[in-house]
């Protein structure tokens, strides 16, 4: 076969095929007639919203994570609705009595937050001890991490020595500390300080 007659063939192949991809899409109308008609959308459910126990304050922040998730944002919201239904709280989740584990309201309003002259905000911190061994400081942040406080170690040189300080916080609110700070040199036997939370 000659060479000028198969480039012919192969460009008339190639027509015919880009006619078959494209005439349907130019010239023909779609029956399709459910694209453009309005669909309706279910209204939104009416939720109430309730007292959760402190119990339930677990589920509700590892549902708020969700609500960081991209895909799970819309199944985070309606799962936090569902937790704070008052359908899902019995009288056995809220206990009844002034006990140290349920939610009750403040008793006074939250000091105001103050800044700096270099616009950072006053945190407070309570240095429990120092100590000069790790496993000490260690041990003891364990304590107080059981006890559902905010504990961290700071590494402190002195006069050349490597020392170990534990502390609770920070905090805005000295207040809070203060309060704390009693109970703290009560059970561990120390002296602690308030002081100024330097990042």
């Amino acid at each position: 076969m000659n060479d000028i007659l198969k480039q012919r063939l192969v460009g008339a192949l190639i027509l015919v095929a880009l006619g078959v991809v494209f005439w349907p899409i130019i010239f023909l109308q779609p029956d399709d007639k459910t694209a453009s008609q309005p669909q309706s959308i279910a209204p939104l459910p009416a939720a109430s919203i309730g007292v959760v126990s402190q119990g339930d304050s677990r589920a509700l922040s590892d549902l708020a994570m969700l609500g960081d998730n991209p895909d799970g944002g819309e199944r985070a919201e309606t799962a936090l609705l569902a937790v704070a239904t008052p359908s899902t709280i019995s009288s056995e989740a809220v206990p009844q009595s002034s006990d140290s584990n349920t939610i009750g309201a403040r008793a006074n309003a939250p000091e105001q937050l103050v800044m700096d002259s270099d616009g950072i905000p006053v945190a407070w911190t309570l240095q429990v001890v120092t100590v000069s061994s790790a496993d000490k400081a260690e041990a003891l942040r364990k304590q107080l991490l059981d006890m559902s406080q905010k504990a961290y170690i700071v590494i402190v040189r002195s006069n050349g020595k490597k020392l170990y300080r534990v502390c609770i916080g920070p905090k805005f609110e000295r207040v809070e500390l203060e309060t704390l700070q009693a109970s703290i040199n009560a059970q561990f036997k120390v002296n602690s300080i308030v002081a100024r939370y330097i990042p």
